[in-house]
């Protein structure tokens, strides 16, 4: 293909053909620049990045955005007007950008200027009227200024639509409001949500009747999903004040029990048809102490019923090695209860083996069963204990007398079965 070429014969025609071309080379020039101080503005983090950008293109609001930010990160007195000025600027050079208005107001609130910050804030929910961080800075703001009705107003519908503000929101009515529930739900509304995380908070202020009740309230699917955060605080809020029935009930409706079937007053697992955890059981589950000895498993070759048993298997020369196995039962206090299993014996064994019930808030020996047989085919074992008032759990554990002599050894094996509390 031939090349054609155009000839420009006069003086006027080449002035203006230069002139177009050192239009368009500032104009790349330009665009370079801007283009540069953009990701140097977005990616700086420290101020004199900031400044580099700024130099490059101040007409460009990242760049004045990046340096308020930074400004801003200082905590110092002498730059909080510096950043103040920086936010204004990228304000008025992208006025529909909702970030920069609700940083403005946030600038202005710490500079004391509280009617020009709700100003920037207003403007911000203006422009991003269904972004929920938005209402509920403007809420707190609102709040700070003594405005609670209309705070609450903005605050509430935070909450209503994004769920991470719903536990702020009940913390921050409960501290308003001094733990008053009619006027907390007046002004942020009585959704599952809000009974949720009012729930934890009654429980720290160990009002654990009233946080049982809005537990209680709350729909059973949403338990395990929806809720399970804050079912988890209010389990261990509940387990800090001994109240072992209600911390039951709670981490059996967040699913933190599996399939296992359990109540108040029952031995979990007490067949062994589950296999029992060696790490990571909770604490109404079996519970087995680190340490090689005894060694604790499911034998499906030996049992008293069903189709399993449990087998700890001893060998230890010298006896001193003993891990404990137990399970925590939340019980009715002041009733009386009896405790029984079968087991079958193959030990060799100069120590006494035998189960006890302790009382889970002082650890005082509530009963102990008879020991267990050096040899035997399955038998069963039972004792009796009452629980004390005020007692909401005991503890049930496989135990050893202790060792009198320098050796103790024990070997062997034992299997137990069908354990079970009654009334």
């Amino acid at each position: 293909m031939a090349t054609k070429s155009i000839k420009i014969d006069n003086l006027p025609k080449k002035i203006g053909l230069l002139a177009l071309m050192l239009l368009c080379m500032l104009g790349i020039v330009f665009f370079v620049k801007w283009c540069l101080a953009n990701v140097i503005a977005s990616n700086a983090n420290f101020g004199e990045l900031a400044e580099l950008a700024l130099s490059l293109a101040p007409n460009d609001p990242q760049t004045h955005y990046t340096s308020a930010v930074l400004l801003e990160r200082t905590f110092s007195s002498d730059d909080l007007p510096k950043s103040l000025a920086e936010y204004e600027q990228a304000t008025a050079l992208a006025p529909n950008d909702f970030r920069t208005w609700r940083a403005l107001g946030k600038v202005r609130s710490r500079s004391g200027d509280a009617s020009s910050a709700e100003l920037a804030f207003r403007k911000a929910l203006e422009l991003a009227p269904n972004y929920s961080e938005n209402r509920w800075i403007f809420g707190n703001h609102l709040l700070r200024q003594g405005k609670t009705t209309e705070a609450f107003i903005e605050i509430r519908r935070a909450a209503e639509s994004d769920p991470v503000f719903v536990n702020p929101t009940a913390v921050t009515a409960w501290q308003i409001f001094g733990g008053d529930l009619q006027k907390i739900s007046e002004y942020i509304g009585d959704s599952a949500a809000v009974k949720s995380a009012l729930a934890v908070l009654l429980a720290k202020e160990k009002r654990f009747d009233e946080a049982m009740n809005k537990w209680n309230s709350l729909p059973a699917e949403q338990k395990k999903t929806t809720f399970k955060e804050n079912g988890d605080a209010l389990f261990n809020q509940l387990l800090e004040a001994k109240k072992y029935r209600d911390a039951l009930l709670v981490q059996s409706e967040i699913g933190g029990m599996g399939e296992q079937s359990f109540a108040v007053g029952e031995i979990l697992n007490g067949n062994f048809e589950t296999d029992v955890k060696m790490t990571g059981a909770s604490l109404f589950d079996w519970q087995i102490e680190e340490g090689v000895q005894p060694q604790i498993g499911v034998d499906n070759s030996q049992k008293s019923g069903g189709n399993r048993s449990l087998v700890v298997v001893f060998n230890s020369a010298t006896g001193r090695d003993f891990r404990k196995f137990s399970q925590t039962i939340a019980v009715e206090a002041g009733k009386k209860y009896g405790f029984e299993m079968f087991y079958k014996s193959e030990l060799k064994t100069a120590a006494t083996v035998y189960w006890e019930i302790t009382n889970v808030s002082d650890g005082k020996i509530l009963a102990l069963t008879p020991p267990i047989s050096a040899a035997s085919d399955w038998t069963n074992l039972r004792t009796e204990f009452t629980v004390p008032q005020n007692t909401e759990a005991v503890v049930v554990r496989l135990a050893r007398e202790t060792c009198k002599n320098t050796l103790c050894p024990i070997s062997g094996r034992v299997w137990f079965d069908d354990l079970r509390l009654t009334q």
